[in-house]
């Protein structure tokens, strides 16, 4: 007698490691709260938390490449179609941007910084520029790395995706775990590493075995244009859902104290964490 097994819709996968992706990460920015603080102390993990802030401003410097990708990833596999050539345009695209916004930020890096973390002149002293500095790169590294998402998503293997950014994001915990258990005294930057760079890095490291992967694929001009054509309107639109959603870090670096920064930051991440478990509930 043969046992049929129960096999489940990949789209339920995807679903679901979703879910449980999203609760791992509101639990680790979670928790993390009162390690940092008690690492940091008030003032610095205020800093710390306004320069988090970046992290949605550096999701736009891939251009909307990857989200274009994704649509032309999606359109060749309903025809049946090859799609190398587009993954080899984007990622050399790709770095291209990164470079673009690298120079950036290192030559307005002094100028921004003064203006956003005013409040903390005396604490920061010089280091304001390196830190704001050092901050956009981490989180850079994250905005790009978010292209390989996008190509497991297309390729409806997407709980992949969900694996790989839930597992960063506990590597990063660990790292923090590892400074706070051990006693290490750590400053803002730092702290800034340990816990987000594994986000960016375990991204890339796959955008880049991707690449070793489509090194001989030929592409050609008509790629890049096609590329850039699509991606424009999603970098347009992602610009302006910054602008709008990411006010509020502009308001509270000048406002607030960081005794209600931190408070601020604490209710943002349990009210984020109750929105997608009640979000969760209502698709369920």
């Amino acid at each position: 007698m043969k046992v049929q097994l129960l096999k489940i819709p990949s789209h339920l996968i995807v679903a679901g490691s979703s879910w449980l992706s999203k609760i791992i990460i509101a639990g680790v920015q979670l928790a993390s709260i009162s390690y940092l603080i008690s690492i940091l102390g008030e003032e610095k993990y205020a800093i710390f938390s306004l320069l988090t802030g970046l992290l949605v401003w550096c999701s736009a410097v891939d251009f909307g490449i990857g989200t274009g990708l994704q649509n032309y990833i999606s359109e060749c596999r309903a025809k049946n179609k090859s799609y190398d050539a587009y993954i080899k345009s984007a990622l050399h695209l790709s770095f291209i941007a990164i470079i673009f916004f690298i120079a950036l930020f290192y030559i307005f890096s002094g100028v921004i910084s003064a203006k956003y973390l005013s409040s903390f002149h005396e604490v920061l002293q010089d280091k304001t520029r390196m830190l704001f500095f050092t901050s956009c790169l981490v989180f850079s590294s994250i905005g790009i790395g978010a292209i390989a998402y996008k190509i497991l998503f297309a390729e409806l293997v997407g709980w992949k995706a969900n694996l790989l950014n839930a597992l960063s994001y506990m590597i990063g915990m660990l790292g923090l775990l590892y400074i706070y258990y051990r006693g290490i005294s750590v400053d803002i930057k730092l702290s800034l590493i340990v816990l987000y760079l594994p986000v960016g890095m375990i991204s890339l490291c796959y955008i880049v075995y991707r690449y070793i992967k489509l090194y001989h694929v030929k592409t050609t001009k008509s790629h890049y244009i096609a590329i850039l054509r699509r991606s424009s309107g999603f970098f347009l639109f992602t610009l302006l859902s910054i602008v709008v959603l990411q006010t509020d870090y502009m308001v509270i670096s000048q406002r607030l104290t960081p005794a209600d920064i931190v408070q601020y930051t604490v209710t943002m991440k349990i009210f984020g964490l109750v929105f997608f478990i009640y979000t969760a509930i209502l698709q369920a």
